[in-house]
């Protein structure tokens, strides 16, 4: 008798993020602090979840967000899990000009122009990060400016606890920006250096990481490569997958030669067929873009999607699946068997987008990491 269909799910292996959490550090050498990267309810994965782990098991005692509603979530809701002291935490989009709730929480927000400084003055200061352009041309003030916020925004020195410039190409190894960035990188922070006397300094994130650039950061800002990804595309990074996503059958069904799947019938079967219809579609993270492109993992083999992806279902062959498929099994999305930035490429987009749209019905799933003594606090943050 086949099991009954279950909810789609992500497994999210605990373990294996603590080891990319060690790895990510052993490739700075360890002389820069690892600050995990929990926007996006880190990066679609569970923040309190991926947080505490962090904080309990590998000692991280510094964290960015984006947003200042994601600061809070960290800080006061999940506050129960911070044994000794509140981590630090970095809002990368800024001082969103509510002052009672950044005092409520204590978080320290990156400032990217005269605007945000002058806002952050004008209602107090404090210590706070300031974000310097070096090419993204997103975010972030020119050297120039940074070099003048003192004199003209009144500014103190002393509240500028970070320094932060963002590579734009980290995710292409061979772009020349990459060197030239770092360069700029470490001149224009030895003479910014003298101008905050109390700020440390961060230029990689993920792919940053991977490159090996500018190791006299004091900070790295690990994000997707922490949660199994590969930023720059290249396997063989020495990072586990961290995430599956799976999806049970709901049905399986034999169709003729000539019959038609899904909305618009843009799939037509060419032989007699037989199809597994899965319990999650777009609404739940597995993109449209990969109809008729796609493939999961059923049956001991990848099994092709035919028909358009639709809101909650989607349709795969399963004709030539070495076992036998029944109601109830899981099929793999991405996981152990087909790799999450294969899947991306497939629905031409990248692995962020995918994790990041796992969609909130999908049932997150921990596996516990394995018990190991507590590091001392502040091993792995400031």
């Amino acid at each position: 008798m086949s099991s009954p269909p279950a909810s789609p799910t992500l497994t999210v292996d605990l373990g294996a993020l603590g080891r990319n959490y060690d790895e990510l550090k052993r490739r700075t050498g360890g002389t820069s602090a690892v600050a995990p990267v929990v926007k996006a309810n880190a990066y679609g994965l569970g923040m309190h979840a991926i947080a505490r782990t962090l904080y309990r098991e590998k000692g991280a005692r510094l964290f960015f967000t984006a947003t200042c509603r994601e600061a809070l979530a960290l800080l006061v809701d999940g506050q129960r899990f911070f044994d000794d002291a509140p981590p630090r935490v970095y809002v990368l989009n800024g001082f969103d000009g509510d002052r009672a709730l950044q005092e409520k929480v204590g978080y320290l927000p990156i400032l990217s122009d005269w605007q945000d400084v002058g806002d952050w003055v004008a209602g107090g200061g404090g210590p706070c990060g300031i974000s310097v352009d070096i090419g993204m041309n997103r975010l972030g003030m020119s050297f120039q400016d940074a070099g003048g916020l003192p004199q003209d925004t009144r500014l103190n020195p002393d509240d500028v606890q970070l320094i932060m410039m963002h590579l734009s190409h980290s995710g292409d190894p061979t772009a020349p920006e990459n060197e030239l960035q770092a360069e700029k990188f470490f001149t224009s922070g030895m003479m910014l250096a003298r101008l905050y006397p109390k700020a440390q300094f961060s230029l990689s994130n993920s792919g940053g990481i991977l490159l090996g650039l500018a190791p006299e950061q004091q900070i790295v800002r690990a994000g997707y490569a922490l949660y199994g990804g590969a930023p720059n595309g290249l396997p063989g990074q020495g990072l586990d997958q961290v995430t599956t996503f799976e999806a049970s059958v709901l049905q399986v069904r034999d169709i003729g030669s000539g019959e038609s799947v899904g909305y618009n019938g843009t799939w037509r079967a060419e032989r007699p067929t037989r199809l597994a219809v899965l319990g999650a579609g777009y609404a739940d993270g597995i993109q449209r873009a990969l109809s008729n492109r796609g493939a999961v993992w059923l049956g001991g083999g990848l099994c092709p999607i035919r028909g358009a992806v639709s809101m909650d279902l989607v349709t795969v062959d399963i004709t030539d699946a070495p076992s036998p498929v029944t109601r109830g099994d899981k099929a793999e999305i991405w996981g152990a068997q087909i790799d999450l930035d294969l899947v991306a490429r497939q629905a031409g987009t990248i692995g962020y987008d995918l994790l990041t749209g796992v969609g909130s019905r999908v049932e997150r799933i921990y596996r516990l990491a394995p018990q190991a003594p507590r590091p001392p606090a502040g091993s792995g943050g400031q």
